[in-house]
Parts: C-alpha cells; sequence; structure tokens
C-alpha cells in the first residue's frame, strides 16, 4: 500500500481510550462511550485527542455513634460533586482516583471519617463531612456534616466550585443546625448532612433530610441520582449507610435508652468518562 494511503487510513481512526468498565449507549441520536471507575487508583489512556464530559463524585462521610440516655449524632456530608462538559483531552495517560466512603465511628468518644476525595485531570470531589456526636464540631468537606445535639451548627463545604473553568462546575453545601437534648426542651434532635444539590435541614423534632443530591446521566443516558447529605435524627434511630458509588453521607444516630453504636459508613464516590463516537 502506498505511504499516502496508509498515513490517509491512519488519520481515519478516531482517538479513543481505554481504563475502567467500559460501556456503550445511544442518546438523542449520538453514540457514547462511558468508562466508569469504581474503587481504587487507575489510569486513564487515550491515543489521540478527545471531547469528553465527565463526572466526579468524592465518597460521603460516615456517621457517628450516639452517646448518653439521649443524644443523637448529625448526619453526614455527601461527597462533592463535579461535573465537566466538552473537555478537551490531549492523548496520555491520566490518574483517576475514587474515594472510598467514610468509616463509622462504634466509639461514642470519637467522630466518623469523612469519605475520601476522588479526582481526575486536576479537578477534585472532596470527601464528605463525618458525623459527629456532643462537645465535637461538625465536620467540613465536600459537603459538610449536620450539626449534633447539643445544638452544634452544621459544617461548611469546602469544595471548589471551579468557578473560572469553562463549563466544569463543582458542588457542595452545609449541614443543618443540630437542636437540644430532651432535657432542655425545645426542638431536639441532630441536623442533615449537606447534599450536592441543597443544604440539609436544621434538627426539627423529628428526622430533618438530608441536603438533595443532583441527577447525571453520563453514565447510562438515564439520570442517576449521586451526593445526597445523610438524614438528622431523633429518638432511638440507626445510621443508614450511603450506598456504593453514591457518595451519599451516612444518616446519624440518636439513642433514648443508652449508648447507641449502630452507626453506618458513607457512600463511596465515583468517576465517570464518556465521549461521543457516531
Amino acid at each position: 500500500m502506498p505511504l499516502s494511503k496508509i498515513h490517509h487510513t491512519m488519520d481515519a481512526v478516531a482517538a479513543f481510550g481505554t481504563g475502567g468498565t467500559i460501556t456503550e449507549y445511544t442518546s438523542g441520536g449520538t453514540r457514547y462511550r462511558v468508562h466508569s471507575f469504581l474503587s481504587g487508583t487507575e489510569r486513564f489512556f487515550t491515543t489521540g485527542d478527545l471531547t469528553i464530559d465527565f463526572l466526579i463524585v468524592g465518597g460521603g462521610g460516615g456517621s457517628a455513634a450516639a452517646e448518653g440516655a439521649q443524644g443523637a449524632t448529625g448526619g453526614a456530608g455527601a461527597g462533592g460533586m463535579v461535573e465537566g462538559t466538552s473537555q478537551t483531552l490531549s492523548g496520555g495517560s491520566y490518574e483517576v482516583v475514587v474515594g472510598a466512603g467514610g468509616a463509622k465511628s462504634t466509639n461514642v468518644a470519637a467522630p466518623a471519617s469523612n469519605g475520601g476525595n476522588s479526582s481526575f485531570n486536576g479537578h477534585i470531589g472532596l470527601g464528605g463531612g463525618g458525623g459527629t456526636d456532643y462537645g465535637t464540631d461538625s465536620q467540613t468537606g465536600g459537603s459538610g456534616s449536620g450539626g449534633s445535639e447539643h445544638a452544634e451548627a452544621g459544617a461548611a463545604s469546602t469544595q471548589n466550585t471551579y468557578s473560572g473553568v469553562t463549563n466544569v462546575t463543582g458542588y457542595g453545601n452545609a449541614g443543618g443546625q443540630g437542636g437540644n437534648y430532651d432535657s432542655v426542651g425545645g426542638t431536639v434532635g441532630s441536623g442533615g448532612g449537606g447534599g450536592a444539590g441543597g443544604a440539609g435541614a436544621a434538627a426539627n423534632s423529628g428526622t430533618a433530610a438530608g441536603g438533595v443530591g443532583l441527577a447525571n446521566n453520563f453514565r447510562t443516558g438515564s439520570n442517576v441520582t449521586y451526593a445526597t447529605g445523610g438524614q438528622g435524627v431523633t429518638g432511638q434511630t440507626n445510621g443508614v449507610a450511603g450506598g456504593a458509588n453514591t457518595g451519599n453521607g451516612a444518616g446519624g444516630v440518636s439513642t433514648t435508652s443508652g449508648n447507641n453504636t449502630n452507626s453506618a459508613d458513607g457512600g463511596s464516590g465515583i468517576v465517570v468518562i464518556r465521549y461521543a463516537i457516531a
């Protein structure tokens, strides 16, 4: 084959990527190839320039045990969420990190762990703030954890919004205010953890909703909601786990009859990269 024809054939081959779990779907008449990264550290490799969309979600925070005859720990914050569209990626190898969910604490004197950070191509979804008990400040993160009893403030989000980067947006919100102990009177219970789409609710003597998550369709073409904050609670309530690859914060823990150590882990994060192939 003449050299000129070989060069023409090579130029006609579109760039493609490798790494993660690879799937394809068609949406709106466009065929997409998707690389989903679900845990640990991997590499995404592209043979040439690609125009991609990406989703990054940090791990959600874990929840803390509740102490005493009455008490409630704040709902954990969700992992920070970052969305990018129409991003030009040069050919090469890129590290992809998926944050683990924050570990629960079953020690009434210790806060739960924040979720792990997720990252790709210089963008980071911070891990969500872990839940805390009485006497410990709520924890900041991608979204902040909710305030515990007695009247602890919810923590702020420290997620970068990427306001100076074209077509890239980071999302995170604060946790809700904690309430009083029953013996003090007034509103009781803990506040909900922050979510990607909104702040956690303040304690309300019932279930305080975690901040809402945000929907994204990059992985399958259908919307999936990620990064919901953990609920704040009162009464006798066990923690609710965040769920794998959601970035959700774990639900708070409360007790009316002695220490309740039935806390829960936060949801692990995820990184999704997609690009059009037809």
